[in-house]
């Protein structure tokens, strides 16, 4: 096939050297130069390409997936597309490519509705963009066609995979023309001897039949343009597997089965409905026992629709559906979906859900398919979908890591992780894992949870299910190792903030223990986290806040502001910044108060809830939750300043490369000033100590700082000096 020839049949016109037209041509000439390389992949892209052109797709998914073929990977890699296609065409290529690299079956799961479930929901979660799943459906259709002269056990494999996988996913986009063919394929693999017997039982073939519908369907049309009527018709003959599936459900013969051919007409009011039942009993017969009004006795899932069973030439039986347009809308993307009725009624994600239907309707509905790519189909998913490195599918939240997955598996695999593989690379347990990322937890043989895991400047838990459970493991401790553990992180705090003259009594009352050997096991149960310790310290240290003129502007630093009262004898009062009219409300879980730094929650109803930034509950939201938060702060009057303050910040390090770069790097994206700073060397040892002179204000929270400094490779000890 020359490019010429392969434009031709993927865009339906003759390449006529425009400049709108070159981007195209171009894939055509990559993808057929795809054919004549050394074979690695099984199915070409130009063939999923001439597939995919029946269905009105637009231009730049038919871009893409000509560039998809496997062959294409090492010399055309996605770099390389760069410098010649758009982002978006390559950003589809690229996820076609890892689409078609999952190995999609697990012969141990094959009968675990629950796994295929996620499998198919992980297959649509992997794709920013909807259309791209249903390149994949086109890739396993012509799988399926090229699969004759292959082994049985691998057409058995195949088959499956698609009856279990892809089939029951095209019927979710209500791709109509791939989802017949993958279920009547992988039968005819899967039950050979059955699917010739039912193709020989039909009274014509395929042909025969589809020219019969097209009688009737004729014969209708010239009915309604006699009375003026709007109206439209659509029909096909059920296939070869639907029948099969139909004789199975029913227990009848095919030669009893009343609905192997079916008419859908639409029209535009209820008085229609029954205008055209009408003309259709007075036109045919019907069968009395077949006939179905769902319009003026709807089924529980809101259905609606007239089935009348009419016996046309040569005593062939049609089955005739009649709604209106809203009520087909509702059958097919509201609560009475079809593809619902036909799996069973399970349950996706609602906004995954939102997404299939909108691209539903566009197949269906759209006269341009350009337009496809103005709507958003993104996925916005609030789950990722992760295997383990038996293909088995566990479903996460998003930011979840993989001590999130492990304390999924199992408790105790939680407890003894100490690090992953994700796709056979190591990564950190805080790395957050993506769809799709094959996660293998690496553990010792007895072991127990770090109490850095409930530190949430750390980020190793992305789950409040997994925080439980470590919290759990620590609460079960007996008291004197919890009371042990607690004054040790005290002290150790201490000596961060150079604040080895502050006394514990201080905190006790402030965290509401009875005394001090409560406040220390309250602080080792994990009761009490690192966040919140650093900040009661830091608000006891740091130099009190006071306002000053702008006179007197000498370092100091105006903060975001807006003049909402005149009185300054009024209480101070919480507004969201950039939206001083939103109610608010304080929080009376952790009653902060002017003094406090907090944040505000966006709560469904209610307004904005103001907490404490270390309120337990803002500290313990989910991954998904935290997306909820928003910047506020209490009411200023614009002629104040606050005054920003000085602090020592000393760093102890084993010397490498790029060191000094990383901590200025860390410091930049927290918007801290550096005002002096300054390096030593240790040649005996290998170690650097770094002095710093920072200038930071209340918004900073030096506990993170710290924390953040401390997960930098070789920085062995970090310390901040407020006073």
């Amino acid at each position: 096939m020359t490019p010429q020839e392969l434009y031709l049949q993927v865009f339906k016109k003759e390449f006529d050297h425009q400049e709108d037209d070159a981007l195209s041509f171009k894939a055509c000439e990559i993808a057929v130069e795809a054919e004549e390389l050394p074979k690695v992949a099984r199915v070409r892209s130009t063939d999923v390409a001439v597939v995919l052109a029946g269905l009105n797709l637009d231009r730049d998914t038919l871009i893409a997936t000509l560039l998809s073929d496997g062959n294409l990977d090492e010399a055309y890699p996605i770099e390389k597309l760069k410098s010649l296609f758009s982002p978006n065409i390559v950003q589809m290529v690229s996820e076609i490519r890892r689409l078609n690299a999952i190995k999609e079956f697990n012969a141990a799961s094959a009968t675990n509705e629950v796994q295929t479930e996620r499998l198919r929901q992980m297959l649509l979660a992997m794709t920013s963009d909807i259309r791209i799943m249903i390149v994949k459906l086109a890739y396993r259709v012509v799988r399926l066609r090229n699969l004759k002269n292959e082994p049985d056990n691998v057409k058995e494999q195949i088959a499956n995979e698609t009856q279990l996988i892809f089939a029951p996913l095209a019927n979710r986009l209500g791709i109509a023309q791939l989802k017949w063919e993958l279920e009547d394929l992988s039968f005819r693999y899967l039950n050979p001897e059955l699917y010739k017997s039912i193709a020989q039982q039909l009274d014509s073939k395929r042909a025969g039949r589809e020219a019969f519908i097209s009688n009737v369907i004729d014969t209708l049309k010239a009915m309604f343009h006699e009375k003026n009527m709007d109206f439209k018709i659509s029909g096909r003959p059920k296939h070869i597997y639907s029948i099969w599936k139909k004789m199975s459900k029913k227990n009848l013969p095919i030669d009893e089965l009343y609905d192997l051919r079916a008419v859908r007409i639409y029209v535009d009011s209820i008085e229609q409905c029954y205008e055209v039942l009408g003309m259709v009993h007075s036109r045919w017969n019907y069968i009395k026992d077949e006939f179905d009004d769902y319009i003026a006795s709807p089924k529980e899932n809101g259905y609606q629709s007239i089935h009348t069973v009419i016996i046309g030439a040569e005593n062939k039986t049609v089955e005739i559906q009649i709604r209106t347009y809203e009520m087909h809308h509702h059958a097919e993307y509201g609560v009475a979906a079809h593809w619902r009725y036909k799996e069973g009624g399970k349950k996706l994600d609602a906004r995954l859900e939102q997404s299939i239907n909108l691209v539903r309707q566009m197949l269906e509905y759209n006269d341009n398919p350009d337009l496809l790519n103005e709507i958003s189909t993104e996925l916005l998913s609030e789950h990722i979908y992760a295997m383990t490195p038996t293909d088995e599918i566990i479903t996460l939240s998003k930011g979840s890591t993989p001590l999130d997955f492990a304390y999924y598996i199992h408790t105790e695999l939680g407890h003894r992780c100490r690090g992953a593989k994700v796709n056979g690379r190591i990564v950190p347990l805080t790395y957050q894992l993506k769809t799709g990322d094959k996660v293998e937890v690496l553990t010792v043989k007895s072991g127990e949870p770090s109490r850095n895991w409930l530190n949430p400047n750390l980020n190793y838990l992305g789950s409040s299910r997994a925080r439980a459970k470590v919290r759990h493991w620590f609460n079960h401790q007996n008291k004197e190792a919890n009371r042990d553990a607690g004054e040790a992180i005290f002290n150790k705090e201490l000596r961060r903030l150079h604040a080895q003259d502050f006394h514990v009594d201080q905190l006790v009352q402030q965290f509401k223990s009875e005394s001090v050997s409560d406040f220390f096991e309250a602080l080792g149960r994990g009761q009490i986290n690192d966040r919140q310790l650093n900040s009661a310290i830091q608000k006891q240290l740091k130099p009190q806040q006071r306002h000053i003129t702008s006179q007197d502007p000498a370092k100091t630093k105006v903060t975001d502001s807006i003049h909402l009262t005149d009185n300054r004898h009024e209480p101070a009062r919480a507004y969201v910044i950039g939206s001083p009219q939103l109610k608010t409300l304080l929080a009376p879980c952790c009653h902060p108060t002017e003094h406090d730094e907090i944040i505000g929650y966006v709560t469904r109803g209610r307004g904005i809830t103001v907490h404490k930034k270390d309120c337990n509950n803002i500290l313990n939201l989910s991954y998904e939750e935290q997306k909820r938060l928003i910047a506020v702060s209490w009411t200023r009057h614009q002629e104040e300043l606050v005054e920003t303050y000085e602090a020592e910040l000393s760093v102890l390090c084993f010397d490498r490369k790029g060191l000094l770069r990383d901590i200025m790097t860390l410091l930049t994206s927290m918007d801290i000033n550096i005002l002096r700073s300054d390096t030593s060397s240790d040649k005996s040892d290998g170690t650097v100590t770094m002095q710093f002179v920072l200038e930071l204000d209340s918004h900073i929270s030096v506990g993170n700082l710290l924390d953040q400094l401390e997960q930098i490779d070789n920085v062995e000890t970090a310390s901040i000096n407020l006073n």
